[in-house]
């Protein structure tokens, strides 16, 4: 079990001035890291009621803090959940969105450990994922998400009325189970590789997720963490901009235009950054009957979430970094800018807030 350090005023920004010294005859340019030096200041904790209905309590940075769920270990950021209490109103757990807002790019995450267990993730629902604002006219996109005893990431777009994907260039074992995008069902690709989710996941110590989002695509790629690419990847310096020609085929490829029939310009904009992990509701929940693992612990979600901490001390995410690359020819997003990247700022309250989380 990963036992965090709590995270403090020390270390906040650090500087990006070599980061954005890209090569210009590159493609992407490097605008953003998010790792153990920034991160705790460039997130901000979400502690509201559960959209998805989870049997969970979302806690604060302070709350985070002083319980140890949130902190730094091994280099790394940890988002953890409760596992030593018993509930009967939902277990406490983090949920994390960045403050800043992106429109398009190459998002490279470098997760070393997922929430999964290998003895049971029975009630767990986890997830790594961008949303935009006015759900869900401005889409989201699941990069890594699953439920209970699922073995293989699922991942799925969201977004209004209008937009049906084709999943052209993807992996040939993976799977579109729906091309229409629309409202909470989505567009999802189903994956069968048993490295890319959960205690598998782990086992492998994790990997790489890369994100690319154009205005023709939206692909996703994972390496894990012993292949060659995930290596390069993790190793290199600031000015080494990826070339994702060189990535092989993507797990899974939405392609709006050509084989589909989707604006993806007009239907996914302005994505925040989330990690959060929440238990049962409209997804774990649901499906637990439909799980014979699951519903033989017991005779519902939240009766098993409620009673039995000990099962999530490696409800756990362990982020080594999320770097983030812009076009360097992309204009900007709409708002205020940062480098015209097409990166947009929180408003100044959130901003705010987000500094005083602060231990």
């Amino acid at each position: 079990m990963v036992k965090p350090t709590a995270f403090s005023r020390g270390a906040l920004l650090a500087s990006l001035a070599q980061a954005k010294t890209a090569a210009s005859t590159s493609r992407y340019t490097l605008t953003q890291v998010f790792n153990a030096t920034n991160f705790f200041s460039e997130f901000t904790f979400f502690d509201q009621p559960d959209p998805t209905h989870g049997f969970v309590e979302y806690v604060d940075a302070p709350t985070a803090n002083r319980l140890s769920l949130a902190g730094y270990s091994q280099n790394g950021v940890y988002l953890g959940v409760d596992h030593t209490n018993t509930t009967t109103t939902g277990r406490k757990s983090t949920r994390v969105t960045s403050n800043q807002a992106f429109t398009k790019g190459l998002f490279i995450a470098d997760i070393a450990h997922m929430p999964a267990s290998a003895s049971s993730s029975c009630g767990l629902w986890p997830a790594y994922w961008m949303f935009g604002p006015d759900w869900p006219t401005s889409g989201e996109i699941d990069i890594l998400e699953g439920v209970n005893t699922q073995k293989s990431n699922s991942i799925t777009l969201h977004t209004a009325k209008g937009c049906e994907m084709a999943n052209t260039g993807s992996l040939g074992s993976t799977k579109l189970a729906n091309g229409n995008c629309e409202g909470n069902t989505g567009c999802g690709q189903t994956t069968s590789a048993t490295n890319n989710y959960g205690a598998g996941f782990n086992d492998i110590g994790g990997g790489i997720y890369a994100l690319e989002w154009t205005d023709d695509h939206i692909a996703v790629w994972f390496f894990p963490r012993n292949s060659n690419t995930c290596k390069s990847l993790a190793a290199a310096s600031p000015s080494s901009v990826p070339n994702t020609g060189n990535f092989g085929t993507p797990l899974a490829k939405f392609v709006g235009n050509g084989s589909g029939n989707c604006s993806i310009p007009n239907h996914f904009k302005d994505h925040n950054i989330v990690f959060d992990t929440t238990f049962c509701g409209d997804w774990a929940g649901q499906v637990w009957g439909q799980d014979d693992t699951c519903k033989s612990l017991a005779d519902t979600c939240e009766d098993w979430v409620g009673q039995n901490p000990e099962g999530f001390q490696e409800a756990y995410w362990l982020v080594n970094d999320i770097k983030v690359y812009q076009q360097v020819d992309q204009g900007p997003a709409a708002g205020q800018t940062d480098g015209g990247f097409g990166v947009q700022r929180k408003p100044d309250e959130e901003r705010r807030r987000a500094r005083s989380f602060e231990a």
